[in-house]
């Protein structure tokens, strides 16, 4: 059943993980949504709530207006949705407020809001190319933060990583914590973007080992060619830190065996595709 059409004009569909309705033990799809350009709000939608309708629930402008009923006022940001036992209808069953975690590791003096930044391009959910006006002299960077609140645990591992190779020259220059929104829990960062670089070849492994090196106590964790970047002259630049962590001297001779295996792979494998968002 339809829920009657809302007043949700000050609400922005940012992300979302929806569960197929179809599939054989449906669960609840998540949703990450701006309200009045500045709170977030965590919203579930239970399974079978919505089923059955020919509209894409993932598109944002439908959703907001023909689907779900009007956001409850308040400064909630864990709402659920479901169809109310009595009447039937859509509704929003519970919202509670919920002190979410944030990164703790604040290493760095610089702190940018998430609302701030323009998007060039979508890396993926989460990984964007993005400009601020009042920032590296509006020149791209890269912001990466956690869509989700469980994704945090990722981020403040990738954080503390970049905060123990911060003076080795192995990866892209760490520029500060993301917040979200004005004041609120850091979720991310933003690090140099590598631009006029390109993905490492089999001619390039003697520098790619110099990098690694430089790692010493730290195993990577992906090794792939897509995560080499060559500079003109060729300056190697490592990136992607997220399953880095420490090592011993055996992991490092490992990931250089699987480093020259990767520089000589002529595929894609590990390499960057843009994923479809919800909009």
């Amino acid at each position: 059943m339809n829920a009657a059409k809302s007043s949700n004009a000050n609400v922005r569909l940012l992300a979302c993980l929806v569960d197929p309705q179809d599939s054989p033990d449906p669960t609840d799809s998540d949703y990450c949504f701006l309200v009045d350009g500045r709170y977030f709000k965590y919203v579930t939608i239970a399974p079978g709530t919505l089923a059955g309708e020919e509209i894409d629930w993932s598109f944002g402008p439908t959703l907001l207006s023909e689907l779900l009923p009007s956001f409850p006022p308040g400064d909630w940001n864990k709402g659920h949705v479901a169809k109310d036992p009595e009447t039937g209808q859509v509704a929003f069953v519970k919202t509670e407020t919920e002190s979410l975690v944030g990164v703790k590791n604040l290493w760095h003096p610089v702190q940018l809001n998430e609302l701030d930044f323009v998007l060039k391009e979508r890396v993926r959910q989460g990984v964007h190319v993005s400009t601020h006006p009042d920032f590296n002299d509006g020149k791209p960077v890269l912001i990466k933060f956690a869509v989700w609140p469980w994704e945090i645990v990722h981020i403040e591992a990738e954080t503390t990583l970049y905060e123990s190779i911060s003076n080795l020259d192995i990866g892209p220059k760490f520029l500060g914590h993301i917040t979200e929104g004005k004041d609120g829990r850091v979720v991310g960062f933003v690090v140099d973007w590598v631009q006029d670089a390109r993905v490492a070849g089999p001619g390039d492994l003697k520098n790619c080992m110099k990098v690694l090196g430089r790692l010493h106590e730290l195993k990577h964790g992906d090794i792939n060619k897509h995560n080499f970047l060559v500079r003109e002259g060729h300056d190697v630049v490592l990136i992607d830190f997220e399953t880095a962590k420490k090592g011993s001297p055996q992991d490092l001779e490992d990931e250089i065996c699987a480093l020259q295996e990767s520089l000589e792979d002529p595929g894609f494998l590990g390499g960057v595709k843009v994923l479809e968002v919800c909009e």
